[in-house]
């Protein structure tokens, strides 16, 4: 409900003054205990201000079921559409290939991606990840699901990060941790760089960044979008009461309902015994059908499949199932079911009244002035981006340092922005590094990158590594 979503913003609001006031708080006893000398954060190399840790209350086994790191994805060959990506914890990992460095990481970088896509960030941002890895990086790409409540997103961001952290530190050590980001991504990575400090991060690198009120952001909400959302969100109005000595009443399901059981049914094909469970089944027929129409048996109340007819469909579909996970098929089309899955809960926390996001883009850019502590910046805008909002980032930081160095003048936040060829789409428009890399042996690597339109893509990935670069030798 709309009393919900105010409840909400109010909770997250208070929130960010809490988290805001215990930054000024920990800054001004920084000050007074250093009585004007450096602290230990100022006298720490750069890309040594942040690393990976192991957290000893930590597993590399998470609760969740994930696979352990000793036996991740051992018995599956590499292919086409999968890549070299492992699922661990619940995110998506590309270490840096053996060639490179023994394959030891010059740096992780955290990558989070753009509304929708940064749902299945791996497979949007593949060439540039992947690119990114072979010249000697440990990508962790973080997915997450789309909501107007950026907070929550980070706390689940961050949780899936921690519980894949301590098997990579200890495999390579106290890396430097860099954080990478792409529109809503680069909020994120903010908001996160802000108000999370128990997630320090070494540099942050921000591309397209923008920061819209929702009303900017998703044109005509008001007036077209909430309408259409709680008219798709709420139960169609045809009302059937079973004459029964109950008097049971059965609402057609809403469309949001209808899509959330047609997600569910998709992805039961992807996963376990590619078949839906009975207690799936149970909710399909009590969605779809009245009491009346339900062909249930009395013995057992439910719908269930036959145990020998179960066995004998599952016998049917699993050879053609095994086949297409190995082709990398089925997980493919499984993320593609988390990037539309976003579309159900986003137009139900439309009907339920949400008004902006959450913190508003207000309280955001004070959250950054006030609060960001990364140590050093990267700045990526695009010159056909009519959305992005860079420059004004770009203003708020060197404003956070401003604010930092009256408290801690010996700090040093360094800012830099670069302005490539391109639009807000140029980070996900590139063809897999092996389809480029082959194109490139067959067509040469400028015709290739002409051709397939993966050039602006190319400058991204040159941008970052020079950049990266020289903080790593600076």
């Amino acid at each position: 409900s709309s009393s919900s979503s105010s409840s909400s913003s109010q909770a997250s609001s208070s929130s960010i003054s809490k988290c805001l006031a215990t930054k000024e708080d920990d800054l001004q006893d920084d000050s007074n205990s250093s009585n004007g000398s450096a602290s230990s954060l100022d006298d720490e190399p750069l890309m040594r201000s942040a690393t990976l840790s192991i957290d000893s209350s930590s597993s590399s086994s998470g609760a969740d079921g994930s696979e352990s790191y000793s036996t991740r994805n051992s018995n599956k060959r590499e292919n086409f559409l999968e890549g070299r990506w492992e699922s661990i914890h619940g995110n998506y990992i590309l270490r840096p290939p053996i060639s490179s460095n023994d394959g030891q990481p010059k740096a992780l970088i955290h990558f989070l991606g753009g509304a929708f896509v940064g749902a299945s960030p791996h497979l949007a941002y593949r060439y540039v990840l992947e690119k990114l890895s072979e010249r000697g990086y440990v990508i962790v790409a973080t997915p997450y699901k789309l909501t107007f409540d950026h907070l929550a997103t980070c706390d689940e961001i961050i949780s899936r990060f921690e519980r894949c952290a301590p098997g990579l530190a200890r495999m390579y050590g106290a890396v430097p941790v860099v954080g990478l980001g792409h529109s809503c991504g680069s909020l994120l990575q903010v908001l996160i760089s802000a108000l999370f400090p128990d997630t320090p991060r070494a540099a942050n690198i921000l591309i397209s960044y923008n920061n819209k009120p929702i009303s900017d952001a998703v044109p005509f909400f008001s007036e077209v979008v909430t309408p259409l959302a709680a008219t798709l969100a709420n139960p169609q109005n045809a009302t059937v009461i079973e004459k029964s000595d109950e008097g049971q009443a059965w609402n057609p399901p809403s469309v949001v309902d209808t899509l959330n059981l047609g997600l569910k049914l998709a992805k039961a094909s992807t996963e376990g015994d590619r078949l839906p469970s009975d207690q799936l089944l149970n909710e399909v027929v009590t969605t779809f059908l009245p009491p009346s129409a339900r062909i249930i048996p009395e013995t057992t109340g439910t719908v269930s499949l036959p145990t020998n007819v179960r066995d004998s469909l599952q016998k049917l579909v699993q050879p053609t199932a095994d086949a297409l996970d190995d082709s990398g098929v089925l997980p493919t089309f499984s993320q593609l079911l988390e990037v539309a899955d976003q579309v159900p809960s986003l137009l139900q926390e439309v009907a339920d009244g949400v008004e902006d996001f959450i913190p508003s883009p207000a309280s955001t850019a004070s959250v950054a002035k006030k609060a960001y502590r990364a140590r050093s910046t990267l700045l990526v805008k695009f010159e056909n981006d009519s959305i992005d909002e860079t420059e004004e980032l770009e203003t708020l930081l060197n404003e956070a340092e401003r604010i930092m160095r009256m408290k801690k003048p010996m700090i040093s936040m360094g800012v830099d922005l670069r302005t490539l060829k391109g639009n807000h789409a140029t980070p996900i428009l590139a063809p897999p590094l092996q389809l480029a890399s082959r194109a490139e042996e067959i067509l040469g690597p400028e015709d290739a990158k002409e051709r397939l339109l993966y050039k602006e893509a190319d400058d991204i990935v040159e941008t970052v590594v020079e950049w990266l670069e020289g903080l790593v030798n600076g």
